[in-house]
């Protein structure tokens, strides 16, 4: 099958990408290697309400992020403001009881109702469904005189794609990865791929769901601190602005060492953490869920497991001219020149490659 672009990887920078060629009236085909969509945005659903999701991957909007926010309105999606009214929970030590702050502070933080799932959805509405391959995982991208020729198995079987322009919606070490940069690549794209870290590969987050927002009773923004873990920092996770409550926290513990014990023993161990903030109610939950996005080897790769979380930066000088021959076009978040590795690189990376993309 031919197609004038080809987009590997269904996370938001892919979705986005084949929405505004599709509104561009340009032809194009999805790859997706994962049987659903998405990439790094997650959501846990309830048990009794699989429309209420809760942020496994990204969860914030930032007020100067100002081309997710016109998407999201573009889009018809609802979005709240990140509860943050009341105390400040902080855990210095195992044995002294946590310090209470006056005051989570005054920064101001959107979030999309029912989960960011939502902004993936509403994207996929708005495609042809055959223009999507989920379950496409591409094990060959090699470059030839007539275009892109690309393989993908599905199901056990190999499909073929070619294409002239190509769309690398994934972070720079998955394309490392996955995509066979050695037969496409210079030396020097193909040790700049390898060397950036994917944002947040590494980190786990724990979501909790509750019938009662009790912390918000005792005037608590559900913010704590920890030196002590294994949550380091936790926040207000409710699904919309005042129902379906819940909190999640970030598992501070580095992967080598959450990675020997079992999920049933951090979960325990992360509710434990916050019945010492919140006393007994902590236990209440209706559900638990820990995502270990260090151990999605469509997100993370050995060097993000061992590697501190920074943010990424890629760097384009020199590669041009050979991008330019190429007619490949990196739209991941992590290649953004502003907001990389956030919601607003994705459409950054993305909005600045259609622009060259267009111009070829």
């Amino acid at each position: 099958m031919h197609k004038p672009v080809v987009i590997i990887g269904g996370g938001l920078a892919g979705l986005y990408a084949a929405y505004s060629l599709k509104k561009r009236d340009i032809p194009f085909l999805l790859l997706e290697a994962k049987a659903s969509l998405g990439g790094r945005i997650a959501s846990h659903y309830l048990p009794t309400n699989n429309t209420i999701g809760h942020d496994l991957g990204p969860t914030w909007i930032f007020p100067h992020q100002s081309n997710i926010q016109q998407l999201v309105a573009a889009l018809n999606i609802p979005v709240f403001e990140q509860y943050t009214r009341g105390d400040v929970l902080y855990q210095a030590s195992q044995i002294a009881p946590a310090q209470q702050i006056a005051g989570a502070g005054e920064m101001q933080l959107f979030r999309i109702q029912n989960g960011m799932d939502e902004l993936i959805n509403a994207l996929y509405q708005q495609l042809e469904p055959n223009t999507v391959k989920l379950e496409h995982a591409v094990s060959e991208v090699k470059k030839l005189s007539d275009g892109w020729h690309i393989c993908a198995n599905y199901q056990g079987s190999t499909q073929h794609y070619t294409c002239d322009q190509l769309l690398l919606a994934l972070p720079p070490r998955m394309i490392s990865q996955h995509l066979t940069p050695h037969l496409w690549a210079n030396n020097v794209l193909t040790q700049r791929l390898a060397s950036v870290p994917t944002w947040m590969a590494g980190q786990a987050k724990f979501v909790a769901t509750f019938e009662n927002a009790f912390w918000r009773d005792k005037n608590l923004s559900g913010q704590c601190f920890s030196r002590v873990g294994p949550l380091v920092e936790v926040h207000d996770a409710s699904a919309s602005e005042h129902s379906h409550p819940a909190l999640f926290g970030f598992v501070g513990v580095p992967y080598l060492q959450r990675s020997k014990v079992t999920r049933e023993q951090l979960t325990q161990a992360c509710l434990d953490q916050l019945s010492y903030f919140y006393g007994e109610q902590a236990y209440t939950a209706k559900s638990c869920i820990i995502k270990d996005w260090a151990e999605d080897e469509f997100v993370a790769n050995k060097d993000d497991q061992i590697g501190m979380s920074q943010h990424p930066e890629f760097n384009f000088s020199g590669l041009s001219e050979q991008l330019k021959q190429l007619q490949v076009h990196f739209v991941g978040s992590e290649f953004a020149q502003q907001e990389a590795g956030y919601l607003e690189g994705a459409i950054n990376a993305v909005d600045s490659a259609l622009a060259n993309l267009i111009d070829a």
